[in-house]
């Protein structure tokens, strides 16, 4: 065979091959793509298949359509937009992909709608809009017919961030992009809470996330946008932050301070957007993360062999893709780790009051569910009262503001795990996240089978918190390893009578395809609730569920929907321009609680009524009011 036949096949060979994509890096949204020039952006997009590794560099890789700056990597998210308000955009976005893509969010704000823009593979299209309204928006791209919640698997990285700044304001936030990747149909909706799901912020999975950095008294400021197809309910460790702003990526409202509402976890729709503000007071290591448990825990994998559909590079594998990494301590995607260092500004605990001291004994039941094991949880060195004789959930745990409790964490079960004391402004070797929880090299670690961790905490506010296993174990939660922490003013008495629990988690195993095994103050058909007329009750809200974030509280009797007056979220009070008298219905995500103040005129039956955001029935409890 000569020369020029073997170069002939070899470049025939080589012509037949496909091409390997180029790598795509994570964005982590510090640096604004484009040229600002005489107050117009000029910015040059393409759409293109990137092979992203969202796990770190030895995890799993994935082929999916990306958005890039003409010259550069694909990036997911997509290359940042951000300008001073009264910028013009001259964009132009080229489609290297072999679809027709249409992107949306490419438009004029302030805007109410905002058509999407339809480009044929190997095309270009140049779009020019103005950016007057400060805020924080996205542009989002889609392959097909889907739709911005229908995008799994290639199309599903097509996101990216529009920030519009006020003129002269600092660019010195953060901002956070969520996204997801699940191996679902190529047509139709997304799935919900997917075995086969990777979730990640501005293109990592923890603990490959950004870690962030700042001094104890700063300022922090994020701009969060949900891109993903489900809800989140993220939840900061340690402290409380205040929500600034809510939008939709097309809209966004900054709120008055008479709106602004201070948490520890906010819940965000699918292309929702919100802004906020906290001020670290402590130093150590902290969390902020979803707190579903199949968002922020190492989950089973995809199970279907995606090459065959030509997305995925290699079948995926189950540890590549959720716990590559040698400090994942069981967790995995919508998680970031951040550092406070510097001196302390919060007040410190007056050593002349006496700490309360507790033991949090942690127990195991076998057979509880069929063959499968419950937890008990049981308080000694207190009359804890609970909402239910039953072992879920866990004893009401009472403190009081400005004053020290010390609870001895005592594990007599068989495996090992960690309690998070869920909205409690506490030092972070205390906060319950074994591996990453505490100060320079003093960390935290598992309390295992046999061993004890004793907790301090001296809450500044009183209010409705709760404590859970942070152990990343779907089983822990479900099987009754929660429980409510109540925070009274000093001198004030937890009165049953008056101050109503009502703990809406599960009590079971959940199983794949089948109805979660809810239960509110651990029964599937509550205990009636019992209050008295020309009484002002306080009806306190806590959703402890660990894989549905979508629920809605109501308050009727049968003529429909009552009122209430809320007075308190995650456990910080509200504007007194908030407590006020309104229909009672509540939505609440998975790590939050609400208070509300309830006055019955009179003798009657009413209802605690619980459904998930779609209307479908979950459970009520009887309200009787003698």
């Amino acid at each position: 065979m000569t020369a020029s036949i073997v170069s002939l096949l070899l470049a025939t060979a080589l012509a037949a091959a496909p091409a390997v994509p180029p790598v795509a890096v994570n964005n982590d949204n510090r640096i604004a793509a484009g040229r600002i020039e005489a107050a117009t952006l000029n910015i040059r997009l393409v759409a293109g298949i990137g092979r992203w590794r969202p796990t770190g560099p030895d995890g799993q890789a994935l082929d999916v359509a990306a958005f890039s700056e003409e010259g550069a990597a694909p990036s997911v998210p997509g290359p940042l937009i951000r300008v001073p308000a009264g910028t013009t955009i001259a964009l132009s976005l080229r489609n290297d992909l072999a679809s027709e893509l249409r992107v949306g969010g490419l438009c004029a704000r302030p805007a109410t709608t905002c058509e999407a823009i339809a480009i044929p593979p190997g095309a270009a299209r140049d779009v020019r809009f103005s950016l007057n309204a400060p805020g924080t928006f996205s542009y989002w791209g889609t392959t097909s017919s889907r739709t911005f919640t229908g995008r799994t698997r290639v199309d599903s990285q097509l996101n990216g961030a529009i920030v519009v700044d006020r003129a002269g304001a600092p660019a010195t936030d953060r901002v956070m992009v969520l996204s997801s990747y699940q191996d679902g149909p190529p047509v139709g909706p997304c799935a919900t809470n997917p075995p086969d799901a990777v979730y990640v912020i501005n293109g990592a999975s923890w603990p490959h996330t950004t870690r962030l950095a700042y001094a104890a008294g700063d300022t922090v400021r994020w701009r969060v946008l949900n891109l993903t197809c489900e809800q989140h309910a993220l939840h900061l460790h340690g402290f409380h932050f205040t929500v600034l702003a809510s939008g939709d990526g097309i809209t966004d409202h900054a709120f008055s301070e008479d709106e602004e509402r201070t948490e520890v976890t906010e819940a965000v729709m699918p292309g929702r957007t919100f802004s906020l503000a906290w001020t670290p007071s402590r130093a150590g290591h902290w969390l902020f993360h979803c707190h579903m448990v199949p968002h922020m825990a190492a989950m089973p994998t995809m199970h279907s062999d995606a090459t065959a559909a030509g997305h995925v590079a290699g079948k995926p594998d189950a540890h590549a893709l959720h716990t590559s990494g040698p400090d994942a301590f069981g967790m995995a995607g919508l998680v970031v780790g951040i550092e406070v260092a510097g001196p302390s500004t919060a007040p410190a605990a007056d050593t002349a009051l006496p700490v309360q001291r507790l033991s949090l004994i942690l127990r195991e039941e076998a057979n509880r569910y069929g063959t499968a094991k419950g937890y008990r949880m049981d308080l000694e060195g207190t009359d804890a009262p609970r909402v239910d004789s039953g072992p879920v959930p866990g004893p009401i745990l009472v403190a009081h503001r400005g004053e020290t409790t010390e609870v001895t964490v005592v594990n007599r079960m068989s495996e090992p795990t960690a309690i998070h004391w869920h909205g409690m402004e506490i030092e972070s070797y205390f906060d319950g996240v074994p591996g990453f929880g505490g100060t320079g090299s003093q960390v935290a670690s598992p309390i295992a089978p046999g061993q004890s961790f004793v907790v301090r905490f001296t809450p500044p506010r009183a209010g409705t918190f709760m404590y859970h296993t942070h152990w990343h174990d779907e089983a822990q939660l479900a099987g009754g390893m929660y429980g409510a922490l109540l925070v009274l003013e000093p001198g004030e008495n937890y009165d049953p009578a008056t101050d109503h629990l009502a703990i809406i988690g599960l009590n079971g195993a959940v199983t794949a395809g089948e109805r979660e095994p809810f239960a509110l103050n651990g029964r599937a058909t509550p205990a009636p609730i019992v209050m008295r007329a020309g009484v002002r009750h306080r009806l306190r809200l806590i959703n402890i569920t660990s894989t549905n974030v979508g629920l809605t509280a109501f308050l009727t009797d049968q003529t429909g929907i009552k009122e209430w007056t809320p007075v308190s979220k995650d456990g910080a009070a509200l504007p007194v321009s908030q407590r006020r008298p309104r229909p009672a219905r509540q939505p609440i995500a998975v790590g939050e609680t609400y208070d509300f103040e309830i006055t019955p005129a009179a003798p009657q039956n009413l209802w605690l009524e619980v459904r998930r955001l779609s209307g479908e029935w979950v459970l009520q409890a009887p309200i009787q009011v003698r």
